[in-house]
């Protein structure tokens, strides 16, 4: 077996969760002593253009556009694996991409976004290279799909389901979960974790993800209404986002309740330290989340992968969503329940899965294993006078 095969992980930046998930992926790998990985945002590489107009449009869409892109999202969602609208879109600078392939010459490759140009060109090639997809959702959506996939890892048992509804072969499911960075994985000491961060130990925290949002007239009047109608203080969020913290902070300087961060490192340190989290409905952060029985509450999710995260994790009773003001105050005050807030997290820490990211680089390094045949395997071949495959991996 090779024992310093090369890894190609093909990500994207729409948004940071299929980032997140590369990131865990690659560190997992080298904790095996893996040392020859590339993580790469390949749709960018080949599209800059349109990745970034894309990327815009996902990233800042806002009404009318957003019911356009959930109507879009709902249409294709069942499309099957050879669907034409999922091969020309896995199509587009595929020539570019073989170029990328050969230059790289991965012994496997891993996708944490659906942009299957690979496995589209292996349709052409019959390349015996792995394809494995990494879904970042708790939904299934028809995009990540395709024939040459050698294996999936999904993040539930109803997405199993869902994929063999679909037409899917059994043994190229394996319910990992969804892989995050280790650190969400480990506790801390709480109260040191308090002092550090310059926090009362005795008051509880509502980490709000504003930057997330980023629309300073919802997130002003969410603060004021959770401060006004709840004993909870506030940390804020706002990422990347200046303006809406520059904004932000001229509104609630000198509140102590109401702490204002830019960009953080340090989310895994935050979500401990907080009560509850009010969030979008990112998979890798509702992930992260759970692994830290942390409640969340997803504030008006939307349209799309996101609403269907949302609604898979409420109907099982793992997250809350609340549409309005009013809704977000009624399940604050219930997280203050000793009670429920318990229950809540249990129930967070029953359905959490370990280590996800080590057992999907298990499953490609035996698919890298499975991939180079010994000699009695190739003798075998020889003999019987046909391309056998072993274990489908190629």
């Amino acid at each position: 077996m090779n024992t310093n095969p090369k890894v190609l992980i093909v990500t994207s930046a729409f948004g940071d969760g299929h980032m997140k998930v590369a990131e865990a992926i690659e560190h997992s790998f080298r904790r095996r002593g893996i040392k020859r990985i590339i993580t790469l945002d390949l749709f960018a590489e080949v599209h800059p253009s349109l990745n970034e107009l894309s990327r815009r449009f996902y990233l800042n869409s806002t009404g009318y556009t957003q019911e356009f892109y959930g109507l879009v999202y709902t249409m294709t969602s069942k499309m099957k694996p050879d669907h034409i609208m999922g091969r020309l879109i896995h199509s587009l600078g595929k020539r570019k991409v073989q170029r990328i392939i050969d230059e790289i010459r991965p012994d496997i490759i891993i996708h944490t976004f659906p942009y299957l140009a690979a496995a589209e060109l292996a349709t052409e090639t019959r390349s015996r290279i792995p394809l494995f997809t990494v879904m970042t959702d708790y939904v299934v959506h028809g995009r990540w799909l395709h024939p040459q996939t050698t294996k999936y890892s999904i993040a539930t048992e109803s997405m199993r389901a869902a994929l063999l509804s679909a037409g899917i072969a059994e043994e190229k499911l394996v319910v990992s979960g969804i892989p995050i960075r280790e650190a969400f994985e480990q506790t801390q000491d709480r109260e040191a974790l308090m002092r550090k961060h310059g926090l009362d130990g005795n008051r509880r925290y509502l980490l709000l993800a504003a930057g997330a949002y980023g629309v300073l007239s919802d997130i002003s009047n969410l603060i004021k209404r959770v401060l006004l109608q709840s004993s909870i203080d506030l940390i804020v969020i706002c990422g990347n986002n200046h303006k809406l913290r520059a904004a932000t902070e001229e509104i609630f300087q000198g509140n102590p309740r109401v702490h204002i961060l830019g960009y953080t490192e340090e989310m895994q340190e935050l979500m401990c330290i907080s009560s509850c989290l009010l969030t979008k409905a990112g998979g890798i952060t509702l992930t992260e989340a759970m692994a830290q029985a942390l409640p969340v509450i997803v504030y008006r999710p939307l349209p799309g992968q996101e609403a269907g995260n949302a609604e898979w994790l409420s109907k099982h009773n793992l997250i809350e969503i609340a549409w309005n003001e009013q809704q977000l105050i009624e399940q604050l005050h219930r997280l203050e329940h000793t009670a429920y807030r318990e229950g809540k997290e249990q129930h967070m820490k029953d359905f959490s899965r370990k280590s996800a990211s080590n057992a999907i680089v298990t499953e490609a390094l035996e698919a890298i294993k499975m991939r180079q045949p010994s000699v009695t395997s190739v003798k075998s071949m020889v003999v019987e006078g046909q391309a056998k495959t072993v274990h489908g991996y190629y």
